[in-house]
């Protein structure tokens, strides 16, 4: 028995693996994946005035622009701008559709829009820049499809509805020479 093992690793050693060895060949360049990346306009405050300023975000998905909306209160790019937001984290955010009719509400073929819910966490509540600085920002970015935005402070105590707003409700709290979204 160990001479039949021994003359099959002798076969094996000799025979190798069946693959002619070659030399080593150059196929060009390793294949690079390049980003670049898509900008979104965030709406900071300048003395307490909504002011646009342009950002690059990994996708435009609404979850990805509230992010990079809070992130950007809390590391301003330009000196000068300030967040409302900086006390609260962005916790999640959920679409649901808008319809003519109660029944239909979730009816894949009815176009009339969107709201995006945005559930923050935090301690006490939102101001009226907050509010304006999350729903002009996805205003901005989404107007085709997103047609309000309603905020809902998750924890902690008690989860707390901020109401349902369009950018529109805070035309006054544009910095001068800005236009807000619809």
């Amino acid at each position: 028995m160990r001479r039949l093992a021994r003359l099959l690793a002798a076969v094996l050693l000799v025979g190798g693996c069946g693959i002619s060895p070659t030399e080593v060949q150059d196929h060009g360049r390793p294949p690079v994946i390049s980003y670049s990346p898509t900008w979104v306009t965030v709406y900071l405050l300048r003395d307490g005035r909504l002011e646009p300023t342009k950002i690059p975000v990994v996708s435009d998905s609404a979850k990805n622009i509230i992010d990079t909306l809070f992130r950007a209160g809390k590391q301003p790019p330009d000196p000068g701008l300030t967040s409302a937001l900086n006390e609260f984290t962005h916790y999640d955010t959920k679409t649901t559709r808008y319809s003519s009719t109660t029944q239909q509400r979730n009816d894949p073929d009815d176009n009339l829009g969107y709201r995006l819910n945005v559930i923050i966490t935090g301690e006490g509540s939102i101001s009226k820049a907050g509010l304006a600085q999350i729903t002009c920002t996805i205003r901005q970015n989404k107007q085709e499809s997103i047609w309000s935005v309603e905020v809902t402070r998750l924890f902690p105590g008690t989860p707390e509805s901020m109401g349902e707003h369009t950018c529109f409700e805070f035309r006054n709290l544009a910095a001068e020479g800005v236009r807000l979204p619809p």
